[in-house]
């Protein structure tokens, strides 16, 4: 057998090595994927069961103490109003307010 043959038949047992090798791994990328798969759809109603448990009363400590993880995505729907918005909102100057709020804005003299 020559240095070259021997070469050629080292390099074709590396070969089927790593072809043997990738095999399993091939097979668990496509399980991981559908498992992935899976998981995504339940995401949808995973996070309308939370939200209902949140309307119905359950804090969201309280759901973690049971497992709940905070869903990812929250359902579509309507953004909630928050009152706090309303309550800090600084009102506009009537039409009186405006000689006052001149008088302190302007420069001393």
């Amino acid at each position: 057998m020559t240095r070259e043959d021997e070469f050629l038949r080292r390099m074709r047992e590396i070969q089927d090595d790593r072809e043997k090798a990738i095999v399993p791994l091939a097979a668990i990328m496509t399980e991981r994927r559908r498992l992935k798969d899976l998981l995504a759809e339940t995401e949808a109603p995973y996070g309308r069961a939370y939200a209902a448990a949140e309307a119905a009363g359950w804090s969201v400590e309280e759901l973690s103490r049971l497992g709940a993880e905070t869903p990812t995505r929250r359902p579509k729907g309507r953004p909630r109003k928050h009152a706090s918005a309303a309550s800090n909102a600084i009102p506009a100057p009537s039409s009186g307010d405006t000689e006052a709020a001149a008088a302190v804005h302007s420069p001393a003299d």
